[in-house]
């Protein structure tokens, strides 16, 4: 029975390892790092944009 037993134990999930895969694989924070990324893209592209538009007005005004 004690040889069963030890056998289980050595077999059940070790919540110090567990935790550390957990945390390599988070995937909230990887998708947070991707959002941000977009979100930083995005907003270069939006200062792109209506630097064309101002540009655009001022020819056609000009």
């Amino acid at each position: 029975m004690d040889e069963l037993s030890s056998q289980i134990e050595d077999l059940k999930t070790d919540e110090h390892e567990l935790k550390q895969v957990l945390d390599q694989h988070d995937l909230d924070a990887s998708l947070e790092q991707e959002f941000n990324a977009i979100d930083a893209q995005f907003r270069k592209l939006e200062i792109v944009y209506q630097s064309l538009l101002n540009t655009r007005r001022f020819l056609k005004d000009g």
